[in-house]
């Protein structure tokens, strides 16, 4: 640099240049990291923008962008015809939340933030056209049906039945408030104190607290390429009394690996023989990826009087309707229902344009909404496999997300880190059942090409600092 700053602003950019994303962003998270080790302290004065352009070589837009990265992460303050100065307290963290969940430490902004923790489609620019307003009659009474709405439950069954290959009739469904919801009223009515529950693990995040909130004791199972290991679950399941198998038969989350189908009628013949309860998870059932992927038939379909199914319309269309289903056998859905009844519900509107948006997303759609998906998919593994090789990635065949191992023994602490370079990836103890696989992260694919490029870029430069932290370390 032809100028001379402050000594800790010329440490700081020494390497600039030579790290990844837009170069304002370099520069931001430059001076960032110098601020996060103490070498700026409360107060420093960052150099005027002209000057510091002129000695890197940018354009002063640049840099100022730079500055209101910083300013809008609380780093520093913006003092009008005074100058940029290190604000006393480093805006580091999120407010709390009433929820447990890791802090995010973050360099950016929120509105700058990309988000791949979440395994739902980003946006509505997808959905099928579903015209038609919503009016209410007189004859809607109090907005409560029981079971849910009759138009929404025979879409639903039109769904299932068409799509899936699981017949069904509107009366074997229960609209419920999103697929979590329909777990935690099945959980409520088969878990006693102490009653196992076998899953995958991996697994869907908040999983492991459901069944304990319910009582139940969740036991970890492990997936592979051909979905949850039957085998391990039927060792596991003869030293139990009665447990409830919890299987996601369509797509793994997070690995994507559907339920192979010798693995479908195997976990069948587990369930008669161990006298044990399987609920099947059908929440990304229709997202299969590359040509050729049907829906497999649900073992549901072939034990009609046992499973019980469940399900939701936030992996399909969106996630702001907050609508799932359930479908029981007879003797357990009139107590659903009433349990059902006394909690939450999926509006009456949602259930109308959840109806709709059935009614309008026919095979052509879904098919289209598939190739798109394998598109972002494809994408996402070709920029993981050129830009972060060591990361050890498992190419989903179905849902909306890629599980990547790290070389790391937790990846909690690179999440953190990586939220700070401004995108979000859920760490693997948010999803791991047995503490087997903290290694991990989930990252969603539903989401557009650019954001996919610039959230790689972004985790590519976070992993090169994890990479230059944990050498020092040792």
């Amino acid at each position: 640099m032809d100028q001379d700053p402050s000594w800790w602003v010329r440490v700081a950019l020494e390497d600039w240049h030579t790290r990844a994303g837009p170069r304002h962003r370099r520069i931001a998270e430059s001076l960032a990291e110098a601020i996060e080790r103490g070498l700026a302290g409360p107060g420093a004065r960052l150099p005027a923008e002209r000057p510091l352009a002129h000695a890197l070589g940018v354009g002063r837009g640049t840099v100022v962008r730079g500055y209101e990265t910083l300013a809008e992460a609380g780093l520093v303050e913006r003092r009008q015809g005074a100058g940029t100065f290190v604000c006393p307290r480093p805006g580091w963290t999120h407010p709390p939340t009433p929820v447990a969940a890791p802090v995010r430490r973050r360099l950016v902004a929120d509105a700058d933030v990309l988000d791949l923790s979440l395994s739902v489609p980003a946006g509505t620019g997808h959905l099928p056209p579903a015209d038609g307003a919503f009016v209410l009659s007189q004859d809607d009474g109090h907005g409560l049906p029981p079971g849910g709405l009759p138009e929404l439950r025979a879409a639903l069954a039109d769904h299932l039945t068409t799509h899936l290959g699981l017949p069904t009739t509107p009366d074997r469904l229960i609209v419920t408030a999103g697929a979590r919801h329909a777990l935690s009223l099945v959980l409520a009515a088969l878990v006693s104190p102490g009653r196992a529950v076998l899953t995958g693990c991996p697994g869907t995040p908040g999983l492991a607290a459901a069944v304990t909130a319910a009582g139940g004791r969740p036991i970890g199972v492990g997936v592979d390429a051909l979905g949850l290991d039957v085998a391990a679950v039927d060792r596991a399941a003869a030293r139990l009394h009665a447990p409830v198998i919890l299987a996601a038969s369509a797509a793994h989350d997070p690995t994507g690996a559907p339920l192979a189908e010798l693995r479908r009628r195997a976990l069948l013949t587990v369930r008669r023989a161990r006298d044990a309860v399987l609920v099947e998870d059908l929440t990304q059932a229709g997202l299969g990826l590359g040509p050729d992927r049907a829906p497999p038939v649900p073992p549901a379909a072939a034990d009609d009087d046992t499973v019980i199914a469940f399900g939701s319309l936030s992996k399909m269309f969106w996630a702001g309707l907050r609508v799932g289903w359930l479908r029981a056998p007879d003797t357990l859905r009139g107590r659903l229902t009433r349990t059902r009844a006394t909690g939450a519900a999926a509006s009456v509107p949602a259930q109308v344009l959840a109806a709709r948006l059935l009614r309008a997303a026919d095979a052509h759609w879904q098919e289209e909404l598939r190739r798109a998906l394998t598109e972002r998919r494809d994408l996402l593994l070709d920029l993981l496999a050129g830009q972060l090789p060591a990361w050890r990635v498992q190419a989903p065949q179905a849902g909306l997300s890629v599980w990547a191992d790290l070389p790391v023994a937790d990846s909690t602490t690179f999440a953190h880190l990586a939220a700070r370079y401004g995108v979000l990836v859920l760490p693997g103890a948010d999803a791991c059942v047995d503490g087997r696989h903290h290694r991990g992260v989930r990252l969603s694919f539903a989401e557009s090409a650019a954001t996919l490029e610039s959230a790689v870029d972004r985790l590519t430069a976070a992993w090169e600092e994890h990479t230059r932290r944990l050498a020092a370390s040792r």
